[in-house]
């Protein structure tokens, strides 16, 4: 079903005749630079805003949003896949920062461990953590397991932010809540208390890492 769209405002669409979707020969672009900051634009937004709905318009959406069927979406979550070592996991997007190159992190005085040290990333520090040690993930031969494009992962999780190094990074990806499995044993156990459930990506066997209980974790055994 497609939903009946509003009415234009009725105001003389100059913006796309004269202005920066027409041929750009409005002398007011030499002061405003863009329509949307011309008044006359501005104007056509009120009306359309403060223009009342047609009853077809609300009685159509209104029917849209109590269907049922469509809170399905709520069950896929985007998840960003990356490796650790011989390990492929993936983490929810919505504590996901950024991904970015890597950097040297400043190491904390008499820190060491699971704590690689400070990174500093447009003016704001970060602690930096070992999340392979963290988790216990690892390999029988760590140099074939390293990438020629590591990557630094930055996650925050109400208010707190961590960075670590992924050994690869692979995308974002829609997970459906049912494809969602429980961890292999082979997984390592600390890996295995962090971890939600595990997923297939094409060949891959992914770990859906847990962000609460991840968090708990590097609160607990970092800081």
């Amino acid at each position: 079903m497609t939903a009946t769209p509003l009415p234009l405002a009725t105001a003389d669409p100059c913006w796309q005749t004269v202005g920066v979707w027409g041929d750009r020969t409005c002398p007011q672009l030499a002061e405003v630079t863009h329509c949307h900051n011309c008044p006359v634009f501005a104007a056509a937004g009120r009306r359309f805003l403060d223009a009342p709905s047609p009853p077809e318009y609300l009685d159509e959406w209104t029917a849209r949003l109590a269907k049922p069927g469509e809170a399905a979406a709520a069950d896929i979550a985007s998840v960003l896949v990356f490796r650790l070592a011989d390990e492929w996991l993936a983490i929810p997007v919505g504590v996901l920062v950024e991904v970015t190159r890597p950097r040297p992190p400043h190491r904390v005085p008499h820190r060491g461990g699971l704590l690689a040290g400070v990174v500093n990333i447009r003016g704001e520090l970060h602690l930096c953590a070992r999340l392979e040690l963290l988790l216990g993930v690892g390999t029988a031969d760590p140099q074939a397991a390293r990438s020629d494009n590591p990557r630094l992962v930055v996650v925050r999780r109400d208010g707190e932010s961590w960075a670590f190094l992924a050994d690869e990074v692979d995308q974002v990806r829609r997970l459906p809540a049912a494809e969602l499995r429980p961890p292999a044993p082979t997984l390592a156990r600390a890996a295995a208390r962090a971890t939600r459930g595990v997923f297939s990506a094409g060949s891959r066997s992914v770990g859906l890492l847990d962000d609460a209980r991840l968090f708990q974790a590097l609160r607990e055994r970092v800081r």
